[in-house]
């Protein structure tokens, strides 16, 4: 009996245990992930579910990017992100890999100069920002000097290689820092382009913007002086930092003709030939042709080719422009120019199809240009000023003429881009120009939406002269005639083609055998400068490398 009672007992309890139980509120579900925000002050994400949960995760916070960026990684692999760590707001939710990212991975496994560094690289979930993933995985090199590029607006880019600017004001701003704090920016105006709204507005050389619409110069605001989309304001004082005034500029979309200015001087029994060249764009080579054959209607026996705020541009340019100097018979024979060398992927497309790595003299377009051969100078000496602001395709011209004449170099030593590179994009070959990296077809329309701005602009080869020969070694061209620079002072600055400039007059020295003299002189009421390496999109590529702007097409992705 008492083992009965003892059973009833237990059956007893275990009834209000489960009676408890049942009457227990359920666990709800946190659902879905719904959405994410970013909180800088506590570097945490609080993230949002479909049931109305929320949930605060702590954010990992990456300072080597810039803008620094945020990231937390889920349990299930879904990745929270934040573009800018520095900012409060709305988060990414990324699941899947990135479809620009994986574009960058696929392009540059293949096409990179150091393609076999890229290949461990794969992008994952994590990789949300494609420019970010893209720096992270550039060789060390490339790193270093900022050759390779990446954006998402690739007809702004490829118009740029055209010479077509938009929204531009048609002047070149020479932006060098005006504190020793890094911060305060001002703009030498280095040149200006005829009949450009800056032009019209009275703008010219050497005069110096220190304030746009009003503010002070820095950091945040300089790209105004490469153009903006609206009427601009900008505070102009003469060249000798006196007399301010403010000028107001419309920007426009205007064509920048690289055949700034030429002109054939008469001195001591020589026809100097001056040509003064700021970008090789080839879309311009008529103009080229145009000026010498000039040249050479008035006799021109020297010829000075000013290349010193020429940041390089496209190979096309370049051998046409030489063809137009080089000697003709040399022209004639179409000897080699330049040899290119790319990674053994590329290298061995062009074998297996026979495709010539090497770029000719005399070799141009003949649907759209004359023969050069007809203006040619059939020159054996050529005298290029070019300093620390020449580089790329103006040192390929005045390296890769060595071979064929002697080239005396006025200025300084050049900024050492021996390298070359040619545009990627997803699966469009814009008329040729661009290499695609998918089938279009086999792409979705959603996805080709997601891919259509981005381009990449990387190094996928080095250039030699003819006989192979580079300037790896001495990172840039040293000149025959090295001159001390007086481009952070404009007091001393002359117009362009100015007799008394004080590169040009060193030329005209070598040329005339007359003791070299100059007016320009330090003025010592003028601060000190320092070069902010500030520049517009389209210069800070073409800066990088010699642009490839015919490129053979490889076939794309399956």
């Amino acid at each position: 009996m008492k083992k009965l009672v003892a059973l009833f007992s237990i059956l007893a309890t275990l009834m209000i245990v489960v009676s408890s139980c049942e009457t227990k509120d359920p666990i709800v579900e946190k659902g879905t992930l719904q959405s994410a925000t970013y909180n800088p002050a506590t570097k945490s994400f609080t993230l949002t579910y479909s049931s109305g949960q929320t949930e605060t995760v702590n954010a990992v916070v990456d300072d080597k990017t810039d803008p620094p960026t945020a990231t937390a990684t889920l349990k299930d692999g879904t990745v929270i992100y934040a573009g800018d760590a520095t900012v409060a707001g709305a988060a990414t939710i990324a699941k899947e890999i990135n479809i620009v990212s994986q574009f960058v991975y696929d392009g540059m496994s293949l096409y990179y100069f150091w393609a076999d560094e890229v290949k461990n690289k794969k992008p994952t979930v994590a990789d949300v920002n494609p420019e970010n993933y893209f720096y992270k995985i550039l060789n060390s090199t490339d790193t270093q000097h900022g050759w390779s590029w990446i954006t998402d607006d690739i007809n702004s880019l490829l118009s740029g290689f055209s010479g077509e600017a938009t929204d531009a004001f048609g002047f070149q701003p020479f932006p060098l820092y005006a504190d020793d704090t890094y911060t305060t920016v001002v703009g030498f105006i280095r040149y200006v382009y005829p009949d450009s709204p800056a032009d019209k507005a009275g703008l010219k050389r050497g005069e110096v913007i220190t304030k746009i619409n009003g503010q002070t110069i820095t950091t945040n605001n300089y790209t105004l002086l490469y153009g903006a989309n609206a009427e601009t304001t900008f505070t102009v004082t003469d060249q000798y930092f006196k007399n301010p005034r403010d000028v107001k500029v419309m920007p426009a979309k205007i064509n920048t003709d690289p055949v700034l200015y030429s002109n054939v001087y008469e001195m001591d029994g020589k026809k100097i030939g001056y040509l003064f060249y700021t970008n090789f764009y080839e879309n311009y080579n008529a103009s080229l042709y145009q000026v010498f054959s000039e040249f050479k209607t008035a006799g021109v026996t020297d010829l000075v080719l000013d290349l010193r705020y020429n940041p390089g541009g496209g190979i096309s340019a370049a051998t046409y422009l030489a063809s137009l100097i080089a000697p003709e018979s040399n022209v004639r024979n179409k000897d080699v120019f330049t040899v290119m060398s790319y990674n053994s992927y590329v290298n061995g497309i062009f074998d297996k199809n026979k495709w010539d790595r090497r770029d000719y003299l005399g070799d141009y377009n003949n649907a759209k240009y004359q023969d050069p051969l007809n203006a040619n100078l059939n020159l054996n000496k050529v005298y290029v000023i070019a300093t620390g602001s020449s580089a790329s395709a103006s040192e390929l011209i005045t390296f890769c003429l060595e071979p064929f004449m002697q080239v005396e170099h006025i200025g300084e030593k050049t900024a050492g881009k021996y390298t070359a590179s040619w545009t990627i994009h997803a699966y469009d070959d814009f008329e040729n120009r661009v290499q695609p990296i998918y089938v279009e077809s086999k792409l979705t329309d959603s996805e080709k939406d997601k891919l259509k701005n981005w381009g990449m602009q990387p190094i996928v080869g080095r250039y030699t002269d003819k006989n192979n020969n580079d300037f790896i070694a001495t990172n840039g061209l040293v000149p025959d005639y090295a001159i001390n620079t007086q481009e952070y002072n404009t007091a001393t600055w002359k117009p362009i083609g100015d007799v008394n400039d004080y590169l040009f007059a060193k030329a005209i020295s070598l040329i005339t055998g007359k003791p070299y003299q100059t007016t320009a002189t330090r003025n010592l009421m003028i601060p000190e400068y320092k070069d902010a390496e500030l520049y517009s999109t389209i210069e800070s590529v073409s800066r990088q490398a010699v642009i490839i702007d015919d490129p053979k097409l490889l076939p794309p992705l399956k």
